[in-house]
């Protein structure tokens, strides 16, 4: 079992992150649940489940909260795990995942690939396609 501290630590923590793990609605939806949460001086049994149930509804929140607990990972090092593809039977070297921006210069909407499977999303603010980053990322 988790201290309550622990969990509020990661909620605390993965706050800013969470525009780079997921798009743009979903992470001000999910900040703002933490917000609530975290406001109402989450120390308490039930605030630190509702904590941990906000992060286990995505994929990259939930194996940020399993790095962050079970691995000690700190944010940063979590953050590259993330992005990083899954490296093909018998690689040993994970390669980065590519990196897009909006074409807009001054917006500063990102998005990593991490299957090639998935299409390149719209920027949310200027609905342009993302196009990938030169600057590798």
């Amino acid at each position: 079992m988790y201290s309550a501290d622990e969990i509020v630590n990661i909620a605390q923590e993965i706050r800013p992150y969470l525009p780079k793990l997921l798009d743009t609605p979903i992470a001000q939806q999910v900040d703002g649940q933490l917000a609530g949460l975290l406001s109402q001086g989450p120390t308490e049994p039930p605030a630190t489940q509702q904590i941990v149930a906000v992060l286990s509804q995505h994929e990259l929140t939930r194996e940020w909260l399993r790095l962050s607990l079970e691995e000690h990972t700190p944010a940063e090092a979590i953050l590259k795990l993330l992005r990083t593809y899954e490296p093909l039977t018998g690689s040993h070297n994970p390669i980065e995942s590519p990196h897009y921006v909006c074409p807009v210069a001054s917006c500063h909407q990102e998005w990593y690939r991490r299957s090639s499977t998935v299409e390149t999303p719209r920027c949310p603010i200027h609905d342009v396609q993302f196009v990938r980053d030169s600057k590798g990322h």
